[in-house]
């Protein structure tokens, strides 16, 4: 019996909010990009509406109709500029295929369809570019006793973290204080998926978090067991965080992107210019894939320089 593309849909996410552990805001990606798949259907006219209505929700379907033809007219269409719809990225379209074959994998795996077409979808080549990070003086110029003695104990604990740690901006906003071992300093962190790991911290970011510890105490009125609070006692919001991040990069980097996401590679790229192993680094970062650790293999130029002098004879 033939479903509505509203009924599969919500089939699918509930799937992957139960059986894979995907995060709330993951999941609405995933349920964007299917729905304007399910526009792209109602537009060519491969489907019959039920009670004569013309939203997606209530189309019939039928997958194993679905061609790879039409399936590459649809990723097509997504960068055509002729297409009067807005044209994608590389990466973005790459996105929207890779929750395509998401959503034919569980389609074959209900057995609601027998072939799958998605998995014969290319991904485009994509243009690597290298990820933004501090070099090693830019840090020392931020963490210098200069600098770091003029800004506030939240934002130095902040600065701190991220650098020590890796973290992602929803792992720091997220961390719990009971989260926090000092013993031994070492984080509990809940990543991606809900995934936990176990990350370290330096004596440096030690020091930050228990200088920041007495001020968190006067603003905790509620009693929350969130680590990091604004003044008024609250959890800290992406956009703080972002504000507070730029801010501080601006005064010791020229780069054009100041995120906390800059200070996640700025730990990556040091950790391996210094010589750890990249298993490990992809383990401190929660990453899934080595593929995705791999990004932070590139050379900085002082890496390039220590290397010539080191094996060229004539350096």
């Amino acid at each position: 019996m033939q479903k509505t593309f509203d009924e599969y849909l919500s089939e699918f996410i509930e799937y992957l909010k139960v059986s894979r552990n995907y995060s709330f805001h993951t999941l609405i990606s995933y349920k964007t990009d299917l729905s304007q798949f399910g526009v792209y259907i109602v537009k060519s006219g491969l489907c019959r509406e039920s009670n004569s209505l013309p939203e997606i929700q209530n189309i019939f379907l039928d997958f194993s109709n679905i061609e790879l033809n039409f399936l590459k007219s649809y990723i097509a269409d997504l960068t055509d500029p002729d297409s009067g719809n807005k044209r994608y990225s590389r990466k973005s379209v790459s996105r929207k295929i890779s929750v395509l074959k998401s959503f034919y994998k569980f389609l074959i795996k209900k057995k609601y369809i027998s072939k799958n077409n998605a998995s014969f979808l290319l991904f485009p080549k994509t243009l690597k570019r290298l990820p933004s990070f501090l070099s090693k003086r830019e840090i020392e110029n931020l963490l210098g006793e200069k600098y770091i003695s003029e800004i506030s104990i939240l934002d130095k604990a902040i600065i701190e973290l991220f650098y020590s740690t890796g973290l992602r901006l929803s792992e720091l906003i997220n961390l719990k204080i009971q989260n926090i071992y000092f013993s031994n300093r070492t984080l509990k962190v809940l990543g991606k998926g809900s995934k936990e790991r176990i990350v370290p911290f330096g004596k440096k970011a030690e020091l930050a978090l228990l200088n920041y510890i007495g001020i968190r105490d006067i603003c905790n009125t509620e009693k929350t067991d969130i680590f990091f609070l604004s003044n008024s006692g609250k959890k800290l919001y992406p956009m703080q965080v972002n504000r507070l991040i730029k801010k501080n990069l601006s005064i010791v980097t020229d780069i054009k992107k100041k995120s906390p996401h800059v200070l996640r590679h700025t730990f990556a790229t040091h950790l391996l210019d210094n010589g750890a192993d990249i298993r490990a680094v992809k383990d401190l970062l929660g990453h899934e894939s080595l593929s995705t650790t791999q990004i932070y293999t590139h050379l900085t130029p002082e890496k390039l320089k220590k290397v010539y002098k080191q094996a060229h004879p004539r350096a």
